[in-house]
């Protein structure tokens, strides 16, 4: 076992640099879990400094200041444009609202918009905006209804506060909400590609020196012995990965993970892409010769199907013509099927048939990668 042996240690000389990449991926997805892992109560209201300089002092003015104040802190400002514009450059206000005298004939019934100051291209902006619009509209569509202009201002004010009570369906079993362990998961490739091209890479590179394969072709131990622990040493070291990665959702999350009915599902799906990682990794020890060069190698195919195929920005963000192209690569199929099993807690028919397409799917990619590796190496053997 002098080649298994061989292996194991150089395996040990890149330790450190498997734990730097197990690091930064329990980082990312704790991180990206406590970002929007939760749905429901993710939203806050902000409020916002801002003012209302009042010219008409009429009802449906100090309506719409009543209103605004509900939601934002009401600043007083004189009506000097340097004082706004200084108060509003050091972020001391954010929006002022200038109201013309004849508010109500010329912007709840006429077509003149309210003359407003805000930063330029901000969203705050953008967001009281909206409020004040919705504010005139609701109040022009109950005084068209038959209300007085008095009553239609006091319901929409009271009616402001009200808060809607939103019921996700339960489709997978964890309240409508994405089960936590399934972030984990969708960052596993990264950490998977990541970890094994680099190792395995390097390993690869060190065997197939020239020098050392001369060695190897000259000791006692056969051709067919010596890649076949070279073999095993591709397994073991896969499975000991594959291992680490399965241990940190069972330790974060236990019996939430454990009692998921779509356990052996994430498994299967996570050993798959195993599969295609440590075929990436053969085949980019085959092509690349000088070890300095891997680290750059690896971090462009793991942050590339990364960015692309809906590890790190999910998949319904990507816009259509990025989804087309990922669809080349495996682990947009991955994350196909991770997404599946995180939306359902039982899958019908039709979506296990779908799961075990992108199981299937991840096994042809391995396979064309791995095909790929063999006739490189064995066209650089017979060199």
């Amino acid at each position: 076992m002098t080649v298994f042996k061989g292996f194991l240690t150089i395996t040990k000389r890149n330790i450190n640099m498997m734990f730097l990449y197990i690091a930064i991926f329990l980082g990312i997805a704790i991180a990206a879990q406590n970002l929007t892992g939760d749905n429901k109560s993710g939203f806050k209201q902000v409020s916002l400094n801002i003012a209302v300089i009042d010219h008409d002092n009429g009802e449906l003015a100090r309506g719409l200041a009543d209103y605004l104040g509900q939601y934002h802190n009401l600043v007083a400002l004189p009506d000097d444009p340097s004082v706004i514009q200084d108060r509003m450059f050091y972020r001391e206000v954010y929006y002022v609202a200038t109201i013309p005298k004849d508010f109500e004939t010329r912007c709840l019934y006429g077509e003149e918009q309210l003359p407003v100051t805000k930063v330029p291209g901000s969203s705050s902006g953008y967001y009281v905006d909206q409020q004040i619009n919705t504010f005139l509209n609701d109040v022009r569509i109950m005084t068209d209804s038959g209300f007085s202009l008095s009553d239609a201002i006091a319901d929409v004010i009271e009616h402001a506060s009200d808060t809607a009570e939103v019921t996700l369906l339960d489709k997978n079993g964890f309240g409508g909400e994405r089960p936590s362990h399934a972030f984990m998961f969708q960052f596993i490739p990264y950490i998977l590609i990541s970890i094994l091209c680099y190792c395995l890479s390097s390993i690869m590179i060190a065997f197939y020196n020239q020098d050392v394969r001369r060695r190897m072709l000259c000791s006692a131990i056969p051709a067919r012995s010596q890649n076949l622990q070279l073999v095993l040493g591709y397994i073991v070291i896969g499975l000991a990965v594959f291992g680490i990665c399965l241990a940190m959702p069972i330790l974060l999350y236990r019996e939430t993970f454990l009692k998921d009915p779509n356990l052996p599902y994430y498994l299967l799906n996570s050993f798959f892409m195993t599969l295609v990682a440590l075929a990436l990794a053969f085949l980019i020890g085959t092509l690349v010769r000088r070890e300095e060069l891997i680290s750059a190698i690896v971090n462009v195919v793991s942050l590339g199907m990364s960015f692309l195929c809906g590890v790190f920005v999910d998949l319904d963000v990507l816009n259509k013509g990025v989804r087309t192209f990922a669809q080349f690569l495996p682990v947009y199929w991955y994350e196909t099927a991770n997404n599946l099993l995180a939306n359902n807690s039982s899958l019908s028919r039709a979506q296990t048939a779908a799961l075990y397409t992108d199981y299937g799917l991840q096994l042809l990619f391995a396979a064309a990668i791995l095909g790929v590796a063999m006739v490189l190496l064995r066209n650089r053997q017979t060199a």
